[in-house]
């Protein structure tokens, strides 16, 4: 599959195999035990790592659990899409000695935010998909979220909501789900022919949009492909929203 691939935050391209690195400063509710167990004292390995490896990059995060309680965390890394769990401290990674990375279920958050970003826990047919992700259709009533995945399964999450995609080579096969105000939450079809008669009829209020999207590549004008495939479907969104808030 094509897919977009561009860093999301400082320190994405060591760690984006990883889902991500969220600090979260009270799991909703951990182990009474645990709370009560002293910290490891910082040793003199500890120092030496740390000046070794510098200190680890973080962002505040605040997370609202399903409960509606809300508590303040942080990431080391983050991408507009992570799938089943976030990994997660519970203090912030650039104390000594370093924590524990742990893991949270996504079907436990409404959603968390991030340096300036919001990502939703998504439900389809009010069943969990276990999918938090970001918005990457802009403003508008046309909200679509999404992730990649290898030929071999390997999740490649989209950091930055980029107008252009870039081929790995691997094959990759897109993950999109979306949305009109007050609607429910669709798949978007991966098959080219399925893809256009579905968005066609989701954009109908934007016939010059529907138009480009049902519209043959021009192989005389150099066009090998469709102006709006799935890998792109952000693109398209976007420019729906665009079109319909014009006056």
């Amino acid at each position: 599959m094509n897919r977009i691939l561009l860093p999301a935050a400082p320190g994405f391209w060591g760690n984006w195999l990883r889902t991500a690195a969220v600090g979260v400063a009270c799991l909703a509710g951990g182990s009474p035990a645990l709370a009560q167990r002293s910290a490891r004292a910082a040793t003199h390995t500890d120092s030496v790592r740390a000046a070794r490896d510098g200190k680890p990059k973080y962002f505040p995060a605040q997370f609202t659990f399903a409960s509606g309680k809300q508590v303040r965390g942080y990431v080391e890394d983050y991408s507009t899409c992570l799938v089943n769990q976030v990994e997660c401290y519970e203090v912030p990674p650039d104390q000594l000695p370093p924590p524990k990375i742990k893991a949270i279920s996504i079907e436990r958050l409404q959603s968390m935010s991030v340096d300036g970003h919001t990502l939703e826990a998504l439900y389809m047919r009010d069943k969990p998909l276990k999918i938090l992700a970001e918005n990457l259709g802009g403003p508008g009533p046309m909200q679509i979220f999404g992730y990649a995945k290898t030929k071999n399964d390997m999740l490649l999450p989209i950091p930055l909501a980029v107008p252009v995609w870039v081929s790995t080579g691997t094959h990759e096969k897109y993950y999109w789900y979306v949305r009109l105000a007050g609607g429910e939450l669709q798949e978007i079809p991966r098959a080219q022919k399925d893809f256009i008669k579905f968005m066609s009829k989701l954009c109908q209020q934007a016939p010059t949009l529907v138009a480009e999207l049902q519209r043959s590549p021009n192989k005389a004008a150099g066009e090998r492909h469709p102006r709006y495939q799935v890998e792109n479907a952000p693109e398209l969104v976007r420019q729906y929203n665009t079109l319909v808030a014009q006056p």
